[in-house]
Protein backbone atom coordinates (compact mmCIF):
# COMPACT_ATOMS: atom_id res chain seq x y z
CA UNK A 1 0.00 0.00 0.00
CA UNK A 2 1.13 3.59 -0.53
CA UNK A 3 0.13 6.79 1.23
CA UNK A 4 -2.43 7.79 -1.43
CA UNK A 5 -4.18 4.42 -1.13
CA UNK A 6 -4.08 4.67 2.66
CA UNK A 7 -5.61 8.17 2.62
CA UNK A 8 -8.34 6.92 0.30
CA UNK A 9 -8.96 3.93 2.61
CA UNK A 10 -9.27 6.24 5.62
CA UNK A 11 -11.67 8.60 3.85
CA UNK A 12 -13.87 6.17 1.92
CA UNK A 13 -13.73 2.84 3.75
CA UNK A 14 -13.24 3.72 7.39
CA UNK A 15 -14.75 7.21 7.34
CA UNK A 16 -17.58 6.47 4.94
CA UNK A 17 -16.92 9.87 3.28
CA UNK A 18 -18.15 11.54 6.49
CA UNK A 19 -14.81 12.65 7.92
CA UNK A 20 -12.85 15.20 5.89
CA UNK A 21 -9.57 15.15 7.82
CA UNK A 22 -6.67 17.56 7.51
CA UNK A 23 -3.27 16.96 5.91
CA UNK A 24 -0.03 18.87 6.32
CA UNK A 25 3.60 18.97 5.28
CA UNK A 26 6.14 19.20 8.10
CA UNK A 27 9.73 19.87 7.10
CA UNK A 28 12.93 18.92 8.90
CA UNK A 29 13.54 22.53 9.92
CA UNK A 30 10.13 22.58 11.66
CA UNK A 31 8.33 24.62 9.00
CA UNK A 32 4.74 23.53 8.43
CA UNK A 33 2.46 24.00 5.49
CA UNK A 34 -1.06 25.29 5.92
CA UNK A 35 -3.41 22.44 6.79
CA UNK A 36 -5.52 21.24 3.85
CA UNK A 37 -8.61 19.06 3.91
CA UNK A 38 -8.44 15.68 2.19
CA UNK A 39 -11.20 16.79 -0.18
CA UNK A 40 -9.28 19.94 -1.17
CA UNK A 41 -6.25 18.08 -2.46
CA UNK A 42 -7.39 14.55 -3.27
CA UNK A 43 -10.67 15.18 -5.11
CA UNK A 44 -8.74 17.11 -7.75
CA UNK A 45 -5.50 15.13 -7.75
CA UNK A 46 -4.75 16.12 -11.38
CA UNK A 47 -4.28 19.74 -10.31
CA UNK A 48 -0.55 20.49 -10.42
CA UNK A 49 -0.39 22.07 -6.95
CA UNK A 50 -2.45 19.23 -5.43
CA UNK A 51 -0.14 16.63 -7.02
CA UNK A 52 2.84 18.39 -5.47
CA UNK A 53 1.14 18.63 -2.06
CA UNK A 54 0.16 14.95 -2.08
CA UNK A 55 3.71 13.97 -3.03
CA UNK A 56 5.10 15.89 -0.03
CA UNK A 57 2.38 15.41 2.60
CA UNK A 58 3.68 13.60 5.68
CA UNK A 59 1.19 14.37 8.45
CA UNK A 60 -2.51 13.84 8.97
CA UNK A 61 -5.13 14.60 11.56
CA UNK A 62 -6.19 11.86 13.97
CA UNK A 63 -9.72 10.83 13.03
CA UNK A 64 -12.60 11.28 15.49
CA UNK A 65 -13.27 7.51 15.47
CA UNK A 66 -9.58 6.59 15.83
CA UNK A 67 -7.28 6.16 18.79
CA UNK A 68 -3.53 6.23 18.22
CA UNK A 69 -1.41 4.60 20.89
CA UNK A 70 2.10 6.04 20.67
CA UNK A 71 4.85 3.99 22.31
CA UNK A 72 8.50 4.92 22.63
CA UNK A 73 9.06 1.77 24.71
CA UNK A 74 9.12 -1.42 22.62
CA UNK A 75 8.30 -3.47 25.74
CA UNK A 76 4.69 -2.16 25.81
CA UNK A 77 3.94 -3.21 22.24
CA UNK A 78 3.50 -7.02 22.67
CA UNK A 79 1.28 -6.56 25.73
CA UNK A 80 -0.87 -4.04 23.87
CA UNK A 81 -1.19 -6.22 20.78
CA UNK A 82 -2.20 -9.22 22.89
CA UNK A 83 -4.88 -7.25 24.73
CA UNK A 84 -6.28 -5.75 21.50
CA UNK A 85 -6.44 -9.24 19.97
CA UNK A 86 -8.29 -10.56 23.03
CA UNK A 87 -10.76 -7.66 22.79
CA UNK A 88 -11.15 -8.29 19.03
CA UNK A 89 -10.38 -4.65 18.20
CA UNK A 90 -9.25 -3.78 14.66
CA UNK A 91 -5.74 -2.34 14.81
CA UNK A 92 -2.71 -1.49 12.70
CA UNK A 93 0.83 -1.32 14.10
CA UNK A 94 3.27 1.01 12.38
CA UNK A 95 6.94 1.61 12.96
CA UNK A 96 6.98 5.41 13.01
CA UNK A 97 10.26 5.84 11.22
CA UNK A 98 11.48 7.63 14.30
CA UNK A 99 11.92 6.01 17.74
CA UNK A 100 8.60 4.38 18.40
CA UNK A 101 5.47 2.64 17.28
CA UNK A 102 1.94 3.80 16.56
CA UNK A 103 -0.94 1.41 17.16
CA UNK A 104 -4.02 2.72 15.33
CA UNK A 105 -7.41 1.45 16.50
CA UNK A 106 -10.67 2.28 14.74
CA UNK A 107 -14.21 2.30 16.10
CA UNK A 108 -17.76 2.46 14.74
CA UNK A 109 -18.46 5.80 16.39
CA UNK A 110 -16.80 9.11 17.08
CA UNK A 111 -15.08 9.25 20.45
CA UNK A 112 -14.78 12.23 22.76
CA UNK A 113 -11.33 13.35 23.81
CA UNK A 114 -12.17 12.11 27.33
CA UNK A 115 -12.99 8.63 25.98
CA UNK A 116 -9.78 8.59 23.98
CA UNK A 117 -7.76 9.76 26.96
CA UNK A 118 -9.15 7.01 29.18
CA UNK A 119 -8.15 4.29 26.69
CA UNK A 120 -4.75 5.85 25.97
CA UNK A 121 -4.01 6.01 29.72
CA UNK A 122 -5.10 2.38 30.11
CA UNK A 123 -2.42 1.35 27.60
CA UNK A 124 0.19 3.72 29.12
CA UNK A 125 0.65 5.52 25.81
CA UNK A 126 1.28 9.20 24.99
CA UNK A 127 -1.77 11.19 26.15
CA UNK A 128 -1.12 14.09 23.74
CA UNK A 129 -2.71 11.99 21.01
CA UNK A 130 -6.17 12.19 22.64
CA UNK A 131 -6.82 15.51 20.89
CA UNK A 132 -8.81 15.35 17.66
CA UNK A 133 -6.76 18.29 16.31
CA UNK A 134 -3.43 16.52 16.82
CA UNK A 135 -1.41 15.75 13.69
CA UNK A 136 0.52 12.48 13.39
CA UNK A 137 3.12 11.11 11.02
CA UNK A 138 1.36 9.91 7.87
CA UNK A 139 1.45 6.19 7.23
CA UNK A 140 3.54 5.04 4.25
CA UNK A 141 5.26 8.45 4.10
CA UNK A 142 8.76 9.53 5.18
CA UNK A 143 9.01 10.81 8.76
CA UNK A 144 9.69 14.54 8.78
CA UNK A 145 12.75 14.20 11.01
CA UNK A 146 14.35 10.85 10.14
CA UNK A 147 13.23 10.53 6.50
CA UNK A 148 12.34 6.87 7.20
CA UNK A 149 8.99 5.54 5.95
CA UNK A 150 6.27 4.96 8.56
CA UNK A 151 5.64 1.33 7.68
CA UNK A 152 2.99 -1.21 8.56
CA UNK A 153 4.40 -4.08 10.59
CA UNK A 154 1.21 -5.82 11.83
CA UNK A 155 -2.55 -5.57 11.55
CA UNK A 156 -5.71 -7.35 12.72
CA UNK A 157 -8.98 -6.70 10.97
Amino acid sequence: MNKESWLSYLFYELGGQNCDFELQILEKDGKRSKRKKYSEVCFDSENRWNKWFISKVNQRQILPFEIVLDFEDKERLPLTVKELQELKIIFYVFSTGSRGYHVHTFYNKNLSEQEKLKIIKHFLADTQLASNRHMIALEFAPHWKSGKIKELIQYES
